[in-house]
């Protein structure tokens, strides 16, 4: 494991934020109610309304980014547009389904695309009148990953692709749609007919500074809120790998209205709040931060050693593994700090430091994703990877059961996914252990439920 060095920044909050109270919030309209009539089909997850869909094989796409938030207002907003315009369109058809595009569920690439209109024909009165129609909404939703913006922070972007399967033909070859990547966007040999539409966007010279200072070279995760990435550290007088975590603005949004840059920010707090408690051993150290206007970033510590969730999906979690965890759970609670997403994922082995350790930290478990934690009596975390029944209250068994839950949750089960893990922790309990650690896990499982509650 690398040596910490000393945490530096700027503008990075002194407490953990509380997040606002969420809004009530208005469901999906139907396309009936958008004026689409008849003209409309539906599938499980999306309403296509218009015209019948474009009778060419491929074109020009816009992308219509939304939140939770803003979506109805949106659509109520632009679908009368296209319609008039005579144009083929789909959209998602429920709060859900938005939610889950925008997480990342459905790939990375496809965070965003809650609003899709297909355009055979760019036509500038269109164009002119889309963007109007989008002027309030500037600034307000998730970047489209993989597409070009049009710019100005307007919630609209672009690429041209196929309409019916996944190929193109372009200069009388057939070559892959390649729809992960920004830079085929706009694929070789095809002429950029939207690009005189578009507004250049000035980004903080603070922001790039900052990245060439921790060029990364591979993806570890990417989501809705937030990228994670190893990196190098340019600074250091010898070659330093450093994990380079950044904030999405408005990407994943909350329906309390936070998105990837409050929750970076309420991690960046954590990571203080640790060291103010003498637990910042017990995480990967907290090298460098970046706080400014729509963008927020983190430095950390390079843990080389994997997670427990890929010891469990190898088949290498052992009790002891999950005795070490239980410990750090324990000392952050005797501390007054709860994790809020205690899972398997959460917690990574790195080298043992010391033979005679007598802790877990010592031997080199380390708990990372502090977003969703804070002080016990604050309110509840924002973001759970599990929804369990019955929900305890107190932050710390919540903290304990949601990690029981992870250890006994059959990942490898067809059907299960990020969208319906629901468990109900008395049903768990009828079930017949699979291995020695979830043997571990039932018999504490058994314990918690029939505890008492904890005092404050």
């Amino acid at each position: 494991m690398l040596r910490a060095g000393p945490a530096v920044g700027r503008g990075a909050p002194a407490a953990v934020p509380e997040p606002p109270a969420a809004p009530a919030i208005a469901a999906l309209p139907h396309p009936r109610e958008l004026g689409a009539g008849s003209s409309f089909a539906e599938s499980a997850l999306w309403y296509a309304c218009g015209v019948p869909a474009p009778g060419i094989r491929q074109g020009w796409k816009l992308y219509v980014p939304m939140t939770l938030l803003n979506a109805p207002e949106m659509l109520h907003r632009v679908a009368p547009l296209l319609l008039g315009a005579g144009l083929h369109f789909k959209y998602v058809k429920d709060l859900a389904t938005l939610q889950h595009l925008n997480a990342g569920v459905h790939g990375y690439s496809q965070i965003g695309k809650c609003l899709v209109v297909y355009l055979p024909h760019p036509q500038e009165s269109f164009l002119e009148r889309l963007k109007e129609a989008l002027g309030p909404y500037r600034d307000q939703c998730p970047a489209v990953p993989c597409a070009r913006p049009f710019g100005g922070r307007l919630p609209l972007f672009y690429r041209f692709g196929a309409y019916v399967g996944s190929t193109l033909v372009l200069d009388g070859r057939e070559v892959t749609d390649d729809r992960s990547s920004l830079a085929h966007a706009v694929p070789e040999g095809v002429s950029d007919a939207l690009a005189g539409f578009t507004e250049p966007e000035a980004e903080d010279p603070d922001v790039g500074r900052f990245l060439r200072r921790y060029p990364a070279f591979r993806a570890l995760a990417q989501q809705g809120k937030s990228g994670v990435f190893h990196a190098m550290d340019t600074t250091a007088p010898t070659l330093r790998q450093v994990v380079l975590k950044t904030g999405y603005h408005r990407g994943q949004m909350q329906p309390d209205g936070t998105d990837g840059c409050d929750l970076l920010r309420r991690e960046i707090a954590c990571y203080r709040l640790l060291a103010e408690r003498r637990l910042d051993r017990m995480a990967p150290a907290l090298l460098d931060t970046l706080d400014v206007p729509r963008k927020v970033a983190l430095v950390l510590e390079y843990v080389d050693g994997p997670n427990f969730l890929h010891h469990k999906l190898n088949g290498r979690l052992r009790p002891r593994h999950l005795d070490q965890a239980w410990l750090l759970l324990e000392r952050f609670h005797a501390a007054g700090v709860y994790l809020g997403d205690a899972k398997l994922a959460n917690f990574l082995v790195g080298p043992i430091a010391d033979a005679d350790a007598d802790s877990a930290a010592d031997e080199g478990v380390r708990v990372v994703d502090l977003e969703a934690a804070g002080v016990i009596g604050d309110h509840a975390p924002p973001i759970r990877t599990f929804f369990i029944t019955p929900e305890p209250e107190d932050p710390r068994r919540s903290d304990l059961a949601h990690f029981l839950v992870s250890v006994l949750y059959p990942y490898d089960q067809a059907g299960k996914s990020w969208a319906n893990r629901r468990v109900d922790l008395r049903a768990c309990l009828e079930r017949e252990p699979a291995d020695e650690a979830e043997a571990w896990a039932l018999e504490r499982l058994r314990v918690l439920l029939d505890e008492a509650p904890l005092p404050l």
